[in-house]
């Protein structure tokens, strides 16, 4: 009999410790991640899983922080005060964190601790409170191990900070932003260019995206594409890659040797593109070289392919200036057995680095020779003056 009374109580109070049991594991609040380490002055990050035996709202609150210490709950891009759990069956990849299965119903959201920057070493805890409407609470403590005097530095490093060539080239710079912290960090990309550049810098990831987060420990590469204006002269202009968001703003200094825009246009003094020549005769013809470029032209010399047995001289080579215009003579000698007509004769200009050319082509025109006319007519006459003696001597016979 006193077994049977000792096992109908164990019984009841089995019964009436289900139902404590089961409330009690209804409402849970867990983090992959409890523990973390940071830095004085950063914000570190927890993903809170909220699970309830059944729909239901959790209202959140910060229940305890240390002094001086700010304590945010996240989700949806808000503050929030809040979650109502719906039935979910998932990894908890949402949550970022590992994949650890969570089923039933649940909610997720963030606890953003931000560190004071005069925060003294030592593992410091917070706790977030959780409360369902019949009045079921769980709680979840938080720690930050802060670091004094370890914490690492964000860099930016790049094997090439220095580029060159002309002003119509555009500069691609590639640099590495590393984050030797204990924080995730999300970083603003800022430059600083000469005025009227085109410059942009992005993650090599994302051509358009002006931001990028970057874990602790982590690097990311940074493009940066500048172009300039297309009147740049010549000479060196620096360009700064700035990444803010972190402990303090972090730069690189670029640079790009810009070597001159190179453009040459060469014409006549007349604007006239033919000459007059007689056979074996010569001519000049005075070409005019511009350099509408912003780097100076050096060293530039004419060429030219006249017809067969003909003899085309340049005076030079010159030196142009930026901007300016140098005159050229040329001497066209035709040659002594050159028929009349119109002939091509192809002239080039060069520099001497090859960075600039221009062509044209001159048409000569070859004239009768007036000594060889004088000659003919003189011939015409004395043969015209011999056959009259002819006819007057032996005319009568």
């Amino acid at each position: 009999m006193r077994v049977l009374r000792a096992s109908l109580a164990a019984l009841l109070l089995y019964l009436l410790l289900i139902p404590a049991a089961t409330m009690a594991a209804g409402l849970q609040m867990s983090t992959p991640y409890p523990s973390v380490v940071a830095d004085p002055g950063t914000t570190v990050r927890f993903p809170v899983v909220v699970t309830t035996n059944a729909p239901s709202r959790v209202d959140l609150s910060v229940q305890s922080q240390p002094q001086g210490w700010d304590t945010r709950l996240t989700g949806g891009g808000s503050t929030i005060a809040a979650v109502f759990t719906a039935p979910t069956d998932t990894t908890g990849a949402a949550t970022g964190a590992s994949p650890v299965p969570y089923t039933g119903n649940l909610a997720t959201f963030t606890a953003e601790v931000s560190v004071p920057a005069d925060a003294t070493a030592g593992v410091q805890q917070i706790v977030v409170s959780g409360q369902e409407s019949d009045g079921t609470t769980a709680q979840l403590t938080l720690d930050v191990n802060v670091q004094v005097g370890e914490s690492g530095d964000v860099t930016m490093t790049t094997a090439n900070p220095t580029l060159q060539g002309g002003a119509t080239t555009t500069f691609k710079f590639t640099v590495n932003v590393n984050n030797d912290t204990n924080q995730q960090i999300t970083f603003n990309l800022e430059t600083d260019a000469p005025a009227g550049w085109s410059v942009t810098a992005a993650p090599s990831t994302e051509a358009n995206a002006s931001s990028f987060v970057l874990d602790a420990g982590s690097s990311q590469v940074v493009t940066v594409n500048a172009k300039p204006a297309s009147d740049t002269p010549a000479g060196q202009y620096p360009i700064t890659l700035r990444a803010t968001g972190g402990p303090q703003p972090v730069e690189q200094a670029l640079s790009v040797n810009v070597t001159g825009s190179y453009e040459m246009d060469v014409t006549t003094s007349d604007q006239r593109l033919n000459a007059n020549v007689t056979a074996g005769g010569t001519t000049t013809m005075t070409f005019v070289v511009t350099n509408n470029g912003s780097a100076d032209l050096a060293g530039v010399a004419f060429t030219a392919t006249p017809p067969r047995d003909w003899k085309v001289n340049f005076t030079g080579p010159v030196d142009v200036a930026a901007g300016t215009s140098q005159n050229v003579t040329a001497t066209i000698q035709a040659s002594p057995q050159a028929l009349a007509g119109d002939y091509v004769i192809n002239v080039s200009a060069r520099s001497a680095d090859n960075n600039a050319s221009d062509t044209l082509s001159i048409r000569a025109t070859v004239d009768t020779s007036s000594i060889g006319l004088f000659i003919g007519i003189a011939i015409i006459v004395i043969v015209a003056v011999g056959l009259f003696f002819v006819f007057q001597r032996y005319g009568r016979r």
